[in-house]
């Protein structure tokens, strides 16, 4: 489970949250630390899991349907973070387009996390738009660093990023 075009720290992250060992309140409260709750942090709607952090949260699953529509995606289809990350596309993609994508799946993960983090250790508030900017920009930055083997331009990766790997 390697892709070169992101950072190690975002392949770590994707190893640990289809592993379920991300430091979600219920794996928290599970080993036994005293929490004033396990509800979610986004959205308080419900307890918080990996699933629901990373997926099924109202607020990142806004995030995901926005990706995926950015990409000229339907909308999400993966309900599963094992389906989310390993790399399948709503679309048949060239190899090196696959990869992109599983990147820009993996990013849009840790991204979400670390404005979880954010939210829960900082006081940070929750900002969907702005979180998809910085999948946008973040993505394009660490692939058109990584990607030898074409060139990206950013306007065309802000505005139809599938017309670059087709």
């Amino acid at each position: 489970m390697r892709n070169s075009l992101v950072p190690k720290k975002v392949e770590v992250f994707v190893w640990r949250a289809k592993r379920r060992r991300l430091p979600v309140l219920t794996e928290l409260d599970k080993r036994g630390i005293d929490l004033h709750s396990v509800r979610c942090p986004i959205c308080d709607n419900d307890i918080e899991t990996v699933d629901h952090s990373l997926i099924f949260c109202k607020d990142t699953l806004d995030i995901w349907n926005k990706v995926y529509k950015w990409w000229g995606f339907n909308g999400v289809t993966n309900l599963s973070i094992s389906e989310i990350f390993c790399g399948n596309s709503p679309h048949q993609l060239s190899t090196l387009g696959a990869k992109i994508w599983q990147a820009v799946e993996w990013s849009c993960g840790y991204l979400i996390w670390k404005n979880r983090n954010q939210k829960v250790f900082c006081n940070k508030s929750w900002n969907p738009p702005v979180a998809l900017n910085e999948i946008q920009v973040k993505n394009y930055n660490w692939i058109a660093k990584r990607c030898k083997s074409k060139k990206i331009e950013w306007h065309t990766w802000l505005h139809n990023p599938l017309s670059f790997i087709a």
